[in-house]
């Protein structure tokens, strides 16, 4: 039977390890970095992914994962009660199975058996691919290659011009080299041949990544644990274009560890930030470095107001301006919506003061107050006392931008900078903007057409115009009634 156009959407965790009750969303990119401090579950992540399936047939030779090649039976740990569910798709011959519910779990051993995974290709790059070959070599003569045989086929090719690009130095030749039962990659640069016993780490894990990347099978897995490592920030994102690239050309799922947080600015892969905070997870989509590093850090000033994104950021600005209080207050981002209730969660369960944090809702979703609670329940189930008094105490941060049901906050702002009517250059360029493919560009067109070139400067202008309207004050109104009884309560 043929089986292909997998797909794993989302991994729902019960309890494995230290992971306990949230989920790892793999949905929408083809790419997707995983993000934590040491110690908050990443490696466990990978180890869990990789097990989830089993080879294909068509070469059963391939890869085989099990649960008990990384989550070892031992005398201090046995795994018993590890309960997590994958949600996946995938086509049989003409049968096409969408978003179906798979169980995993250990009592006395992994369940389902393993010949009864689903089926799909799955390749492993761990970090022991960044020890350079010559720290492997036991060898204390001299290695004489009896036989170079010049890669020129065109996969081989592609693999050689794109490590070009990544390590911005022109490759000639990709050679496979001979030492008796031994095999080494060779490459040729400005008319010198050297082997892999003479590359940096950073350059031959490269050429490991690119190599199972564009040999592998359409509909692949392809795990990287630390992409990051001894690679320089500026080739690491030029790897990471050719991998989404590349992933989308032959709808390859990748999915990587790092530490580097300059990755988290693309736009083009899946963010995951995964926490811990006592016995809870905490997967944050979609977020920056500034909110994660403040759930391990401390308040700095006497009032933190937590934003969706970098409009939302630049009107609060304007708002604490008015106000006279920029002095007191610490603007961070949260990113994705969802990353607000379990920042509200994360803080309250750190004993943060959270009468003077406030985390703030664009206003497009969860617009009642019964929508915010039933957020609140995925970190707080239950109808008992305790879990809905921490319900209520943990939602007593969050506010939002007034705006009407049916329009985006970006729509709202575009249209009430057009009813201003006064003539200006801002208010004309908003006239402009009738239909857009993404909604951001309601504000993000407004800002080209001025001829901005650094977009805090356009969103800052954007927000100056607003504050002129006649809808301001309504807007902005729970965040200024926060902000005013702080500052009484306080005495700022």
């Amino acid at each position: 039977m043929a089986i292909n156009q997998q797909r794993l959407h989302s991994i729902n965790y019960s309890e494995l390890k230290n992971l306990r009750n949230f989920m790892l969303d793999l949905e929408p990119n083809n790419v997707t970095g995983i993000f934590g401090i040491n110690g908050s579950g990443k490696s466990s992540l990978i180890y869990s992914i990789l097990s989830l399936f089993k080879p294909s047939q068509s070469d059963p030779n391939r890869f085989n994962f099990k649960f008990s090649q990384f989550f070892t039976h031992t005398s201090h740990t046995k795994y018993e009660g590890s309960s997590f569910e994958i949600t996946h798709s995938y086509r049989e011959n003409l049968n096409v199975f969408n978003n179906l519910k798979r169980s995993y779990s250990k009592s006395d051993r992994w369940k389902p058996k393993y010949e009864y995974r689903p089926e799909r290709d799955v390749y492993f790059i761990g970090i022991n691919t960044c020890v350079p070959d010559i720290e492997l070599e036991k060898s204390q003569n001299i290695i004489r290659f009896t036989a170079t045989t010049t890669l020129v086929d065109a996969l081989s090719n592609e693999i050689r011009q794109n490590a070009s690009v990544v390590m911005n130095k022109q490759y000639d030749e990709y050679n496979s080299l001979a030492s008796g039962n031994k095999r080494f990659i060779g490459v040729r640069n400005n008319g010198v041949q050297y082997s892999s016993l003479a590359m940096g780490a950073g350059e031959q894990r490269v050429f490991k990544i690119l190599n199972t990347v564009f040999k592998a099978p359409r509909y692949s897995l392809i795990i990287i644990d630390e992409i990051d490592l001894t690679l320089h920030t500026d080739a690491l994102n030029r790897l990471i274009t050719i991998l989404v690239n590349k992933a989308a050309d032959k709808n390859l799922q990748i999915i990587f560890t790092s530490h580097r947080e300059e990755l988290t600015k693309r736009t083009d892969i899946n963010i995951r930030h995964i926490h811990q905070i006592g016995l809870n997870t905490f997967c944050f989509t979609e977020t920056n470095p500034d909110c994660i590093s403040r759930l391990t850090g401390q308040q700095i000033r006497t009032l933190e107001i937590f934003v969706e994104d970098d409009l939302s950021e630049s009107i609060v600005q304007k708002v604490i301006e008015e106000l006279n209080i920029r002095r007191h207050c610490s603007i961070k981002r949260f990113g994705s919506i969802d990353n607000g209730f379990a920042l509200a969660t994360g803080l309250f369960l750190k004993g943060e003061n959270l009468n003077n944090i406030l985390i703030l809702l664009d206003g497009d979703r969860y617009k009642l107050h019964g929508e915010k609670m039933t957020q609140m329940e995925k970190y707080f189930a239950g109808t008992e006392v305790a879990a809905v008094a921490n319900r209520t105490s943990a939602l007593s941060c969050i506010r939002q931008y007034l705006i009407p049901t049916a329009e985006t906050p970006e729509q709202f702002i575009n249209r009430n900078i057009r009813e201003i009517n006064d003539n200006s250059e801002i208010v004309l360029a908003a006239t402009q903007i009738n239909a857009v493919a993404n909604k951001h560009d309601y504000v993000n067109q407004i800002i080209t057409l001025l001829g901005y070139n650094d977009k805090t400067t356009g969103l800052n202008k954007v927000s100056d115009k607003l504050a002129t309207s006649a809808t301001w004050a309504d807007y902005t109104q729970e965040v200024r009634e926060w902000l005013n009884n702080r500052v009484v309560a306080l005495n700022l």
